[in-house]
């Protein structure tokens, strides 16, 4: 998908950017004159835009994406406002990384120029769970600020200006799928493992390292038992090793013990059931279902791990999940 628009209504502007990004709202001051011009190009697993601007706007975000966008300023500055989280300065040399299930909200007064990506959470969530080998969802929590001068920041730039220029330009690497998944997935990888966010600790404590076979065989166990009444004899047996190795294990390539590992699949089996299943089944059914015999510790356990007590979610209240410990 190809798009550009140059032009300075703000309620146009508001359709552009509604249509490649999401839904936003577009305001400029009365009286005053705008000038607008929008580049949009998708690519692979990454959406880029290069936007230039005269005059004084504001963008806000009228609804929740699940999406990712990362500003690359290249002249002018502007005020990002994130949820409640505060605002951060916009500047050349200096990426604002925006969660698009946090309400945010960009400001611009004078002339300023960005490229911005555009990545799906989606894609993120699939590079977490084949990497930590476990199912991997909730806020992402990226750090809203990259220095785009050094390391690895640096490099997310200048691939990106590349990718911009040749997928927005003539459309060569259009023609290329492969490569546009490469070089899309090599954005998402360095995004992943170079910019902190929620999962960054499991990361850092070794669950990126490939697993062992028992391991493995283990954890598929689980997966297929997730509702069965399993104890550690049953997936040291399963793994076909002995209940201290299958410890070891465990602790070295997943950073917790069996058991804990098994619990924290089946409350992310119930929250799934929480959030999404017929409401006529009710908190303590899907608790039992999931093998939550004590409601008051399920209670407490999914309060720690989402923030909020089970019956908020199963009303379709929003949920704001706290970093793993």
């Amino acid at each position: 998908m190809k798009f550009s628009y140059l032009g300075s209504n703000a309620e146009e502007v508001s359709d552009v950017l509604t249509r490649c990004i999401g839904p936003v709202r577009v305001q400029k001051p009365l009286n005053t004159d705008l000038s607008y011009s929008y580049e949009f190009a998708a690519g692979g697993s990454v959406a880029f835009s290069r936007v230039t601007s005269q005059g004084s706007l504001s963008i806000g975000q009228q609804d929740e994406v699940p999406k990712l966008l990362i500003l690359l300023p290249l002249y002018g500055s502007a005020c990002v406002k994130i949820g409640r989280q505060g605002s951060l300065i916009s500047i050349p040399g200096k990426a604002a990384i925006l969660d698009g299930n946090k309400l945010s909200e960009l400001q611009v007064v004078d002339a300023r120029s960005h490229l911005s990506l555009v990545v799906d959470q989606g894609d993120v969530f699939r590079r977490l769970s084949d990497t930590l080998e476990r199912p991997v969802y909730g806020s992402l929590d990226f750090t809203p600020k990259l220095d785009l001068s050094v390391g690895a920041g640096q490099i997310i730039f200048r691939l990106s200006q590349i990718m911009a220029t040749f997928v927005g330009a003539d459309k060569e690497l259009l023609g290329m799928p492969y490569a546009l998944s490469y070089l899309s997935g090599s954005i998402i990888n360095l995004l992943v493992d170079t910019v902190p966010h929620r999962f960054s600790a499991a990361l850092g404590q070794g669950e990126w390292l490939p697993s062992p076979r028992h391991v493995k065989r283990a954890v598929d166990f689980m997966h297929a038992n997730l509702s069965a009444p399993i104890s550690m004899t049953d997936i040291a047996q399963a793994a076909g090793i002995g209940v201290r190795s299958l410890q070891e294990g465990f602790k070295q390539f997943k950073g917790t013990s069996p058991i804990s590992y098994l619990a924290r699949l089946r409350m992310e089996a119930a929250h799934r059931d929480l959030v999404n299943a017929d409401q006529r089944m009710s908190v303590a059914e899907i608790a039992r279902k999931w093998g939550f015999r004590h409601m008051g510790r399920f209670s407490n356990d999914y309060r720690k791990s989402y923030g909020c007590p089970p019956s908020e979610a199963r009303k379709g209240r929003p949920i704001l999940l706290k970093p793993d410990d």
